[in-house]
């Protein structure tokens, strides 16, 4: 019994000496590492007085900037680029510097980040549950300089703190954000041709400036292949900076500048300022670029339109009788038909209305394409409000989409100039129709 007690009371002074080596690190216990940790990026987000200009890449692709000022009764105030709105609105919520496993900054009410994440599709878009795959708790990696970096806790996003000047504190306030997008916007709208010419061999790359989706991309056609890199953006008060770096023959790009006077993007690279031009004509094939740098093709609401077959219309007219005549009295409208390169899907959106209730119905593909452009979809299950109207779209869909191989090129209206994209089928080249580029 008594060598018993001896091993016990040997074993419990041996777990203490263990015990007592674990917590003591540089002779501080993890709970006063952890205090003086969070005190540390408290004290850096609220000692900048002229905030931060921030820079959120959500795992879900874009990018998105903010201007965030901390105060230190844990409020901040914030601007954002989602659009126009946040970028002249300043909204302030709550956050909070938490002493977790790591020092993590939290915005634990509801604020410009939160949209983001917003599980309501119809809130930002996105994903049913998970919005964009963005993050609004970020754990602390290190401070840099002026810069400080984090990572979001549950899904990753990156997450870039900059000191912001007192000039550009007063240009946020002053609606800098807002009038820089606003500017852009305007000329990417009216000039949809752009590109720009890295070398002297005379290649001409598009520049794509997706900024619905927040993402750039660069387009070149090599030894008869199309190539493409592509990567999340974000505007700034000056003009977009990109996630990473793009790289072309070795040449890397990771922002663009807009020039007000000459009205133009232009980059910096090895020390030699490089310009976006315009083209009155496109720069590649549209089947090149769909998914890139035009994500949709809207079919607009009407019973004829140019770039619409007989064919086309019969087919709409039927569909849409059948629909009115049916028990829940549905009136079609526009349908957008919405591309992703990258995971090789298209999705169909059909607006329906019942009165002046509008609801939507999706018909979803994935697609394959030969390098001369012909697409071959292959439907899957639709979805939602689809399920009232698949009868009523056979005569486009089973008929017509899911059967037929299609050609997909521009169009121009020829009333407006305006640059359509336009279907063809390949089987039946009767059946076309058109619509706008977006």
């Amino acid at each position: 019994m008594k060598k018993i007690l001896l091993y016990s009371l040997l074993s419990l002074t041996l777990f203490a000496a263990c015990k007592k080596e674990e917590v003591l690190v540089d002779g501080q216990r993890p709970e006063e590492r952890i205090t003086e940790a969070v005190t540390k990026y408290t004290n850096a987000l609220t000692g900048s007085t002229t905030g931060w200009k921030a820079f959120l890449y959500p795992d879900g692709g874009g990018g998105y900037s903010f201007y965030l000022n901390f105060s230190k009764d844990n409020k901040v105030s914030m601007y954002a680029d989602l659009d126009y709105d946040p970028a002249e609105e300043s909204m302030e919520s709550t956050y909070k510097v938490k002493a977790l496993q790591n020092p993590t900054l939290a915005f634990d009410t509801y604020s410009y980040l939160h949209v983001l994440a917003d599980p309501n599709p119809s809130t930002f878009g996105g994903t049913a549950g998970w919005g964009v795959y963005s993050d609004f708790e970020f754990t602390f990696d290190k401070i840099s300089g002026d810069s400080i970096m984090l990572t979001g806790k549950l899904l990753k996003s990156k997450l870039i703190l900059v000191k912001a000047t007192q000039a550009e504190q007063k240009s946020y306030n002053e609606k800098g954000l807002l009038n820089s997008i606003v500017r852009q916007v305007n000329y990417l709208d009216a000039n949809p041709n752009l590109y720009i010419q890295l070398d002297d061999s005379g290649t001409r790359i598009q520049t794509s400036f997706d900024y619905i989706n927040k993402v750039f991309s660069l387009v070149w056609e090599e030894n008869g292949e199309v190539q493409t890199t592509s990567t999340g953006f974000a505007f700034t008060l000056t003009g977009i900076v990109l996630k990473e770096p793009l790289v072309y023959k070795g040449k890397s790009i990771s922002e663009f500048t807009w020039d007000a006077a000459k009205q133009v993007y232009f980059t910096t690279v090895n020390g030699t300022r490089i310009e976006i031009k315009t083209s009155v004509t496109p720069i590649l094939p549209l089947h090149t670029i769909l998914g890139i740098q035009y994500s949709t093709i809207v079919v607009p609401n009407g019973t004829t339109y140019p770039g619409w077959s007989t064919d086309f219309q019969t087919r709409r007219a039927s569909a849409a009788a059948s629909m009115l005549a049916g028990p829940y009295r549905l009136r079609l409208d526009k349908m957008a038909f919405k591309f992703n390169a990258i995971q090789k899907t298209m999705v169909v959106t059909v607006d329906i209305y019942q009165n002046t209730s509008r609801f939507v119905a999706d018909f979803p593909y994935t697609y394959t394409k030969t390098t001369a452009g012909v697409f071959k979809f292959t439907a899957g299950t639709p979805t939602g409000n689809a399920a009232l109207i698949i009868g009523d779209m056979v005569p486009l869909t089973t008929q017509r989409l899911n059967s037929n191989n299609f050609t997909i090129d521009y169009f121009t209206h020829p009333t407006t100039g305006a640059l359509l994209g336009q279907f063809k089928s390949v089987e039946n080249p009767g059946f076309t129709f058109t619509g706008a580029l977006q």
